[in-house]
Formats: structure tokens, sequence, C-alpha cells
């Protein structure tokens, strides 16, 4: 399968406890959306693909910890650190027109009601409250993303959003 094919959902963290557990670092929103996604793949030195299965996940008001089956010691789960997690385009649901993952967002161009091209968002920010663009090309904006606001139009087929921002403000 071509890389296109993937969306990365999370990231391992580093080693919890001596028992093999490991901490998720969840990009869906809700975070523990993400245990709706099985399974889940990382991608070896080959740059293929891999499923994961997962012995036991567990939940607490801070952090989902996983136990990876052929990870069964702290040493063993900690090459895991800092490595992709991975699921299938397919496995996603469809979304609601003006909706979108984080995934189509990233790498369009943004430009603003006055035709200056801000840059290319290389990152989305979680604040709580609504998420933040990160779009960086002459400057770095920080844009929120509040659409009829600030986020005047995604134009997903030729990968552009068009802004209510000013050049200026950065």
């Amino acid at each position: 399968m071509d890389n296109a094919d993937w969306v990365i959902i999370a990231r391992f963290g580093r080693p919890h406890g001596i028992k093999g557990l490991i901490t998720v670092i969840s990009f869906a929103e809700p975070r523990e959306n993400i245990l709706r996604y099985t399974p889940w793949y990382i991608c070896d030195s080959q740059q293929n693909w891999q499923p994961l299965k997962l012995l036991n996940v567990e939940m607490n008001h801070k952090s989902i910890l996983a136990q990876v089956e052929g990870y069964h010691e702290r040493e063993d789960v900690a090459r895991l650190t800092n490595v992709d997690i991975a699921v299938k385009r397919e496995q996603l649901p469809a979304l609601n027109p003006g909706e979108y993952y984080w995934y189509q967002l990233i790498g369009m161009r943004v430009v603003n009601q006055q035709g200056i091209m801000l840059g290319k968002v290389t990152e989305i920010m979680p604040t709580g409250a609504n998420d933040v663009l990160v779009v960086v090309g002459e400057n770095r904006y920080l844009i929120p993303f509040l659409p009829d606001r600030y986020v005047i139009h995604v134009d997903d087929t030729q990968g552009l959003i068009s802004v209510d921002w000013d050049a200026d403000f950065n």
C-alpha cells in the first residue's frame, strides 16, 4: 500500500512501569476514539506497515496505556517510543460537508482575502477552545480554525484555504 493510504492517528510515548505497558499519545478527538480503529499499524525499517496486536488497553484521566503482543518487558516496549501508529484511511468514517480530518488540512496552501499567500499549514494545534492552524511561509502565522470567522473557505480539490487574516498580523 502507498503511504497515501495510511493516516497517523497516534504515537507511542514512553514505557510505563515494568510490565510492558507503553503510553499512547492520541491524535484523535476525543482521544479515546483511536480505540475504534483497529488494527493499529507501525512502519518497519523497510517502510512496510505491520499490524500490531493489542493485548490490553488501559485508560485513565491522564493517559492511554497499551500492552502490545511481542513486547512484554520494559526494555522491549521502549523500542516503540516515538513510533507513529497508523490506520488504513478507509477505516476512518466519512465526515459531513465542511468537516475535515487534520491530515487533510496539513500541507494546504493558505491565502488571505487580499490574495497574499501566507504559506502552508505545517501542523494543527489543539487548544481546547478551537484548533489553530500553524501556517509557515515567509512568516509564521497561528490562525484559529474558526469557519466563517477566520477560515472563509477550504478548497480540498485545489489544496487551498482562504482566510480572513492580515498578513502583518503574526
